[in-house]
């Protein structure tokens, strides 16, 4: 029976705070719209157009945090085959590769969080930004070894 592939989701605190920048797009189209209201001299079309910018901005945020919580997908998918990152947005990551083409994970604690370096055989290399997913780093640092020493055979001794 194949194994079920382990998923781990964005932090809350991390979709609570993309939550509250969609409200405060929302609540700056609110006051503007009052100000507007209640200010005659402030009543033209191009307030109008900036309101409607911002009520914009708030549908593609809350938009896109509906997708990611509801979507079955998730930033990091690892099977016994491979894995899956959607961590990063630098082109030159790789995005999913088979565990027997990692030839190395390095864990590389700077000032923005712990990133897992994982190199593949032919040079390039996947970064995973552990800060966003809703799993320590410990523990997402023993999966990811723990996964690669299974795909070449390593066993502890």
């Amino acid at each position: 029976m194949p194994e079920k592939p382990t998923k781990f989701r964005l932090r809350p605190a991390l979709r609570l705070r993309v939550v509250g920048m969609a409200c405060l797009w929302l609540g700056l189209a609110l006051l503007l719209d009052v100000l507007r209201r209640s200010v005659p001299a402030l009543d033209r079309p191009a307030l109008l157009a900036v309101e409607w910018l911002l009520v914009a901005i708030f549908a593609v945020v809350a938009g896109w945090v509906g997708w990611t919580m509801l979507s079955r997908g998730a930033p990091l998918a690892m099977d016994a085959a491979g894995f899956r990152n959607q961590t990063t947005w630098r082109r030159d990551s790789v995005r999913a590769a088979r565990w027997t083409d990692v030839a190395d994970v390095r864990r590389v604690d700077g000032a923005a969080g712990t990133v897992f370096v994982l190199e593949l055989a032919d040079g390039r290399s996947s970064l995973i930004a552990s800060r966003l997913l809703d799993v320590p780093a410990q523990t997402l640092e023993e999966q990811l070894r723990d996964r690669l020493n299974d795909a070449h055979g390593y066993r502890p001794l």
